[in-house]
C-alpha cells in the first residue's frame, strides 16, 4: 500500500511539472509576438528621407497609424544607435526604402510616398494610400521645419483638362461630368508621375481625349512638373 502511494504521489507530480511546462511556454510565445522587430537603415545615407518623415502631419497614410512622433523616434533611433526597434511592425510591410521615395505594403493595402527635390530644404510630396482597390493621394510642400497639405491640382496642375484635347469644349466638358474619370497614380519613378484614366478607351473617348496615360515629368525651375506625353495604353 505505502509503494502504491508513492507511486500515485509520484505521477500526480509528474503530471503538475508536465502541465506547468506547458503553460510557460505557451507565456513565452505571446512575449515574442510583442517583441519589436529591428529594423537597419542607413541613417546617412537616407538621411533626407528621415528628415522628411521626421516633419511630415500625422495625415500622411491611412493604411496604417504611423504618427510624427512615431518617425521622429525612427529618426533618433538610427542615428543614435544605428538601429530603430519598430514595436508597432511597420516595417514588416517595407518594400523599399531610399533617400526619396519609400513604398509599405500588404496584399490588400499599401503606401507610397516620393519626395521631389526644388532645392536644399525645400520638397513637394506626393503621398499614395491605396486601400481595397481604392486610391488616395495627399500633396505636401515642406519647407525647413514646416510641412503644409497643397491643393494636388497646385502641385501637378489641373491634370484632369490635360487629357481633353480641347479643354473649353462644353461637350467635352460635359462627357467627362456625364461619366465622372477615375485616375490611377503612379509615383514610383523619382522624376516621372504618370497618371491613367482608367473608365475611359479610345473608342468611347468621342474624339474629346488625347490618350489614357498622361506623364508628368517633374522640373526644379518650373512649377513643379511639365507635360512630357500622353497616349494611349492597355
Amino acid at each position: 500500500m505505502k509503494h502504491l502511494f508513492y507511486l500515485c504521489a509520484f505521477i500526480a507530480f509528474a503530471f503538475i511539472a508536465c502541465n506547468g511546462g506547458n503553460s510557460y511556454k505557451g507565456s513565452n510565445q505571446s512575449d515574442n509576438n510583442t517583441t519589436p522587430d529591428t529594423v537597419r537603415l542607413d541613417a546617412v545615407k537616407n538621411r533626407d528621407m528621415l528628415i522628411i518623415l521626421s516633419i511630415l502631419p500625422d495625415s500622411i497614410t491611412k493604411t496604417f497609424p504611423w504618427t510624427r512622433e512615431q518617425r521622429r523616434n525612427l529618426r533618433a533611433q538610427l542615428d543614435s544607435q544605428k538601429y530603430y526597434l519598430d514595436s508597432a511592425h511597420h516595417f514588416s510591410q517595407l518594400k523599399k526604402f531610399e533617400n526619396n521615395h519609400i513604398e509599405f505594403g500588404s496584399k490588400d493595402n499599401s503606401f507610397s510616398m516620393t519626395a521631389y527635390q526644388i532645392r536644399d530644404g525645400h520638397y513637394v510630396i506626393l503621398a499614395k494610400d491605396e486601400i481595397e482597390g481604392k486610391q488616395t493621394i495627399n500633396a505636401y510642400e515642406l519647407y525647413k521645419n514646416s510641412a503644409e497639405n497643397m491643393p494636388l491640382n497646385e502641385i501637378l496642375g489641373k491634370y484632369n483638362y490635360m487629357f481633353l484635347k480641347d479643354a473649353s469644349s462644353q461637350s467635352c466638358l460635359g462627357m467627362f461630368y456625364e461619366k465622372n474619370p477615375i485616375f490611377d497614380f503612379d509615383i514610383a519613378d523619382p522624376s516621372i508621375v504618370i497618371i491613367k484614366l482608367k473608365n475611359y478607351s479610345e473608342s468611347d473617348s468621342k474624339d474629346c481625349i488625347k490618350g489614357n496615360e498622361l506623364s508628368l515629368r517633374f522640373n526644379v525651375r518650373t512649377h513643379p512638373f511639365d507635360v512630357a506625353g500622353i497616349k494611349w495604353s492597355d
